[in-house]
Parts: C-alpha cells; sequence; structure tokens
C-alpha cells in the first residue's frame, strides 16, 4: 500500500512540474495603446440653448484601446477656449457610470457651462470638449478637443445667493441697506416653481431703483441689472423706473427666464377657520413685516353667539388670508394636513396639540397654501394663555432667515 501511494505522489509532482514548464506566464498590461476620437458634435458645431423645452444634447466618441483589452472608463471635460484642461469648467463621468462612450447633458447644464466660459445672455461664444480615459492607474486625455459654438437664451445661469434692490422707490435708499431678495423653492405638493425665481415681499412707491446682486461693490463677482422697456431684466447699472400706485408689493425676479413680475398685497388677515370671522386686520410697518395690536379672541365653545351650529367642542384653530391684487384670496397657513397630525412639507411632523414651548421651531413656519387649499389644511392653535387674552400678531417675510414666519406676543 506504501508503494502505490508514493508512486501516485511521485505521479502528481512530475505532472505538476510538465505544467509549469509548459505553461508561459501572462502579466495584464493596461496601458492605454489607442485613444479615441471626438465624434459629435462635430468641431465648430453651432448649439442654440433651449432651457425651457430644448432636448438633451449628447457628447460622443470612439472607443480608446488597453494592450490587454481590458476595460477602459471615460470621463468629459469642458473648458474656455484656448484653456488646456488642467482647470476645466465642468467635468463629469460618462453615461453608465463612466463605461459609455457618450455623455447626454441637459440645456440647463450647458447654459451653466456657457455662463462659466464668459458668454453673455443672447450672445454666442465657443467652448471646447475633450475625453479623459482611464485604464487602471493609466489616465490620459484624447489627443484632441472639439470647440462647440453655443448661443446662450435670455436669464441668468448661475445664481447668487441674493438679489437686491435699492433707490428712492423702496425701503433702502443706499446700497448698504438694500433690499434682499432670496431664491424660493418647492415646499409643499401644490408648489410650481422654478429655479432661479427670487421673491421680496416689500412696499414699493413711484421712483426709481438699482438692482445688484450683492450689498458690497467691491466683492469679485458684483454685477448691476436693470429692467429695460420690454419688461425683461439685464446687466447694466442703469437706473430701473417704477411708477405703478405706492403699495406693498410681492415682487419675483425670474432670473432664468430675465422677468421681474409685481403683485399688489391687498392685505392680511388672521381669521378663525370655524367660523371664518377675521380677529386681525395686519397692516405694513416695514422690514417685511405685517402686524397688528389689540387683536382679541375668546375660544369658540358649543352655543356661544359666533360659534358654528355644528361644533361640539371648544375651537381654537386659525390661519391668515392673503389678499393678492382686487380679486384673488390666497391662504398663509402651517405645514399640517388637514388633521394636524402630519406635514405637508417632507421632513417635518406634526403638532397636534396647543403650543406649550415644546412645538417644534418650524410650528410657526408661515407658507403660501394658493387659493384652493382645503377648510382645514395649514391650520395653527392658539396657546391656552391667548383665550379671552389680547394680543399682537406678526407675519414676517424675511428673506435673510431660514423661513418666513408667524409671532404672537401676550399684550
Amino acid at each position: 500500500m506504501k508503494t502505490i501511494f508514493k508512486s501516485l505522489m511521485m505521479l502528481m509532482i512530475l505532472s505538476v512540474s510538465f505544467i509549469s514548464c509548459d505553461t508561459e506566464e501572462y502579466e495584464l498590461d493596461p496601458e492605454i495603446v489607442e485613444m479615441g476620437n471626438l465624434v459629435s458634435p462635430s468641431n465648430n458645431e453651432s448649439i442654440s440653448i433651449n432651457t425651457e423645452n430644448g432636448s438633451n444634447i449628447i457628447f460622443s466618441w470612439s472607443p480608446a484601446q488597453s494592450a490587454d483589452g481590458g476595460a477602459i472608463s471615460y470621463m468629459i471635460k469642458f473648458d474656455e477656449e484656448g484653456g488646456d484642461f488642467s482647470d476645466p469648467l465642468y467635468t463629469s463621468v460618462s453615461d453608465n457610470g463612466g463605461g459609455a462612450t457618450k455623455f447626454t447633458m441637459s440645456p440647463s447644464r450647458l447654459n451653466v457651462i456657457a455662463a462659466q466660459a464668459g458668454i453673455p445672455q443672447l450672445e454666442a461664444g465657443n467652448i471646447i470638449w475633450t475625453v479623459e480615459a482611464t485604464s487602471s492607474y493609466f489616465r490620459e486625455n484624447f489627443p484632441a478637443s472639439s470647440t462647440v459654438s453655443l448661443t446662450r437664451p435670455e436669464g441668468l445661469a448661475i445664481f447668487p445667493d441674493f438679489m437686491y434692490i435699492y433707490g428712492s422707490a423702496t425701503e433702502a435708499s443706499s446700497i448698504n441697506n438694500a433690499v434682499t431678495f432670496k431664491e424660493i423653492s418647492n415646499q409643499l405638493p401644490s408648489d410650481n416653481i422654478e429655479p432661479g425665481v427670487f421673491e421680496s415681499i416689500t412696499k414699493l412707491t413711484p421712483g426709481e431703483f438699482y438692482i445688484v446682486n450683492s450689498r458690497d461693490e467691491s466683492s469679485e463677482d458684483f454685477t448691476s441689472y436693470y429692467v429695460n422697456e420690454e419688461g425683461k431684466i439685464r446687466a447694466g447699472d442703469q437706473a430701473t423706473a417704477f411708477d405703478m400706485e405706492e403699495a406693498v408689493y410681492r415682487i419675483r425676479m425670474d432670473l432664468a427666464k430675465a422677468t421681474i413680475t409685481y403683485t399688489k398685497v391687498s392685505s392680511v388677515r388672521l381669521y378663525i377657520m370655524a367660523n371664518d370671522i377675521t380677529k386681525a386686520e395686519l397692516e405694513y410697518v416695514g422690514d417685511h413685516t405685517f402686524e397688528a395690536t389689540g387683536a382679541y379672541f375668546d375660544f369658540l365653545v358649543p352655543g356661544a353667539p359666533e360659534a358654528p351650529s355644528w361644533l361640539g367642542w371648544e375651537e381654537e384653530r386659525y390661519r391668515f388670508k392673503f389678499q393678492l391684487g382686487d380679486d384673488q384670496t390666497s391662504y398663509l397657513g402651517s405645514y399640517h394636513n388637514d388633521a394636524l397630525n402630519g406635514s405637508l412639507v417632507p421632513g417635518l411632523d406634526g403638532y397636534n396639540g396647543r403650543p406649550d414651548g415644546g412645538e417644534p421651531d418650524y410650528y410657526n413656519n408661515v407658507y403660501f397654501l394658493g387659493p384652493e387649499a382645503s377648510y382645514w389644511q395649514g391650520a395653527y392653535k392658539f396657546p391656552s394663555a391667548y383665550n379671552g387674552a389680547t394680543f399682537t400678531v406678526r407675519v414676517v417675510f424675511d428673506p435673510m432667515v431660514d423661513h418666513y414666519y408667524h409671532e404672537l406676543i401676550l399684550e
């Protein structure tokens, strides 16, 4: 038996030795031996950017090859005309996580790149693009770049943190205390706000104003704007005339479309939701703030003179009516659903009790609910101490804080 075992072991050793001697070693070689070529858009092709309803733009190229035939990944690079891609304007892996030989770009993104390259709105200019191929630790740009001529639409592509106005028509006489506009965004399911819309609720009087993107005239990116005769926002330090009636306005600058709109705020009222009776008429007091003093409310109980016939409990829910222009009533309220047990704004928790100091900080936020808000949507509850007490109420549309809000103060 020992003899048989030794013979088998010897045979296995000989077999392994034979195979080792007969097989050549194979080493991986990821070096890129053939670069691809840029295909589309073709060199010097012209593209008119349409951010409103234009189609995506496809950048494509032929594949590169590595010595061992391994996978190649790609990154597309964009630079201003005359650049060398050492500090590109924009880079991104290609489609399919870098594996595809094409890159799909939205018109909005291409508009941003054009703006970064210094191409003004409504004008044409050139950018260049190329592709970087990667195989293992080998990285190399394609040997050629391609030029694309871009015509930008009107409107800005890169938005500042804030916009500002000042001048005789505004609440601010100088740039140092210019009225602030903030970019607004979608929060409620009913919102339909596009990027680049800046808003301020402030008083305007006949006169003129200047538009700037900073209160610091020495800042590197300081830019002045004005509104031309067609109502379009353009770069320039001219004054903009305002000849509408003196009033508080919700002003919206749509920088993406280069437009500005003025909507008169006729009134802001606190009303009780159960009986639709107004308990406070808020007046504009300046600095984005509406206020009423001497307000008073007895919580509704069954059988009280102001109580609706269906009421079977003590009721204290309220919100605000926001009159825009002469005939549009909108609503301002909380983030709550009709039952006050859930939020219409993602990430916030419902709070169904009377405020007692334990409510979340965002409880007092105010949201534009629109003219179609349901009967109980966006309600607030008075704290118990306000039952039969005189109070001050404010609604503050401060663009410099995280969110518009309201506050109640016992007198």
